[in-house]
């Protein structure tokens, strides 16, 4: 039976079409260029926004804890997370972040704003 499935795996083709740099023409300038991920796999920029948050908040606070000796992983994250805002909104207006995308990462960052906001040292 393993053989059966074995032939019928290796008979299927999948025929997927990405987008390649003709497909861009001389009035897309530099958004055309920046979104073209986009078109291929649609959370390319999340990716690489939620990577930049992951290395300016652990630098925060592995920098903070040499410093101190102790660290506040939250405010590390509320000070990336403010960061990431101003990253993905320039990235919104030129246009290689969707808008959908820039409300995940507005809704995350406003909670995590939020939540260290209020639960501040009084």
């Amino acid at each position: 039976m393993e053989g059966g499935n074995k032939l019928m795996i290796e008979k299927l083709i999948f025929l997927v079409e990405y987008p390649d740099l003709s497909s861009l023409n001389s009035t897309s300038g530099i958004g055309g260029l920046l979104s073209l991920p986009n078109t291929a796999y649609p959370y390319f920029w999340a990716w690489i926004i939620g990577g930049i948050w992951m290395i300016i908040t652990t630098s925060l606070y592995f920098n903070e804890k040499q410093r101190k000796g102790y660290g506040n992983i939250l405010s590390s994250m509320a000070v990336g997370c403010f960061a990431i805002l101003v990253l993905s909104t320039i990235g919104t207006v030129v246009g290689f972040i969707t808008l959908e995308i820039m409300t995940y990462i507005l809704v995350v960052s406003l909670l995590i704003i939020g939540v260290w906001f209020f639960t501040g040292k009084s």
